[in-house]
């Protein structure tokens, strides 16, 4: 018995300095985590006015320097916002303004989180209110890995590496980006599924429009493709799950297509959680489901008379073909234009005839009057062609940018 005590003693002894020493260590390091759970994230402002005048700052910011915001400049043309989070979720608004112009603009981040890193977000000083939530950054670069150029909040932006750093972020047009504007979603008054600003039947067409018609081209295949999409608590819609059709560059175009969609509203339900004399609704992302028709006729659109004329209007396979472009310029400029007909199509489709049309010397005067340009074209064999207006090869000042799928289709006949 006094051997088992004397062990039993020793044991205990040997514990309690085991716990002398492991509680410190347990103190430092939840103390060295208090101090490194923070994030940081810098907004690299592209500045259009010079960051002095006489010696004074063109530009203040709110809030300040402090011990959670940094400002610094980078020359006359570049400010640095640095804002270092604590532990847990954090947000952020900065307030600039141009003193002499008086344009403001802000800059709302949300959802930092811990010691993750995160990107430098590159932008123009722009009027309005700008957000940039963290997390739906995140899920916008998840869903589209391998690729440098994201759809994100119905805006492109391209994503980029510097060295070993996290890299940035940069949106290829702030205005047409869904944070451009920003503001909060009202509070849902009734249940209701997601809903777009214009509708189902106007999300389409957007669809429709912004598909690449190239790629319908080249391929010239019908098919359908159908799916699901998410649509998130913010109303964007980064998650699109498609059933996998036979065309992966079909897919994977109108995955970017929808995933540029506009903001829109998402469901809502009744709050059983919340605790008021009246019924309460949020928020949840719900999914929506995506049938798209893939269809090559619907790519063309027909030019109107008043932007292109082909004389004569019945033309048979022994007359010239004179082609006039029309447009509203100045007077003094110097053109060039010709047509080169393409090969005849396997399928029976009308034939191509490509329109190259540019400006050798653009107009130096700033009259704006109704203009015009014609040549004549050699006469065509019997069929139905299609004109179609493309980039001047040669010729870098082009009248317009050309839609090579607004079309006139001519028919030839044999005589």
């Amino acid at each position: 018995m006094i051997e088992l005590h004397r062990l039993l003693r020793v044991r205990s002894d040997v514990m309690r300095r085991s716990l002398l020493f492991i509680i410190p260590l347990l103190m430092g390091t939840t103390v060295a985590r208090g101090q490194c759970c923070c994030a940081s994230i810098s907004v690299a402002l592209e500045l259009p006015f010079p960051a002095k005048r006489d010696t004074a700052m063109s530009y203040t910011v709110s809030p300040g320097d402090g011990p959670r915001t940094s400002i610094h400049y980078s020359g006359d043309s570049l400010m640095h916002l640095g804002f270092r989070t604590g532990c847990g979720g954090s947000s952020m608004t900065w307030t600039i303004r141009h003193k002499w112009s008086g344009q403001e603009m802000r800059v709302d981040l949300e959802g930092l989180w811990g010691d993750v890193p995160y990107p430098i977000i590159r932008i123009p000083f722009t009027s309005g209110w700008y957000r940039f939530d963290l997390p739906e950054l995140t899920r916008c670069q998840a869903d589209q890995p391998g690729t440098n150029t994201l759809a994100c909040h119905g805006g492109l932006m391209v994503q980029y590496r510097e060295g070993r750093l996290t890299g940035g972020i940069r949106p290829l047009n702030i205005l047409n980006f869904g944070w451009s504007l920003y503001a909060p979603l009202p509070e849902p008054t009734k249940a209701a599924p997601p809903q777009h600003p214009g509708g189902e039947a106007w999300f389409y067409q957007q669809l429709h429009a912004r598909f690449s018609k190239p790629l319908i081209e080249r391929l010239n295949v019908r098919t359908t493709i159908t799916g699901f999409a998410m649509v998130e608590e913010s109303g964007y819609i980064h998650e699109v799950h498609l059933n996998g059709g036979i065309y992966p560059e079909l897919d994977a175009e109108l995955k970017q297509v929808i995933q540029l969609s506009q903001r829109w509203t998402p469901a809502s339900v009744e709050d059983i959680a919340a605790t008021s004399d009246r019924t309460l609704y949020r928020y949840i992302r719900q999914s929506i489901p995506i049938s798209f028709n893939v269809d090559p006729d619907s790519i063309w659109t027909e030019v109107s008379e008043e932007a292109l004329s082909i004389l004569p209007l019945d033309p048979t396979s022994r007359d010239e073909l004179t082609v006039t472009f029309h447009w509203t310029g100045g007077s003094c400029g110097h053109y060039d234009g010709y047509a080169k007909v393409q090969p005849a199509p396997k399928d029976g489709s009308p034939r191509d005839v490509f329109l190259y049309f540019g400006a050798t010397l653009p107009a130096q005067c700033e009259d704006m009057q109704p203009q015009s340009f014609a040549f004549t074209m050699k006469a065509l064999p019997p069929g139905r062609y299609r004109f179609r207006q493309m980039p001047h090869p040669k010729l870098a000042f082009g009248v317009w940018t050309p839609d090579p799928y607004r079309v006139r289709v001519v028919e030839v006949r044999l005589r």
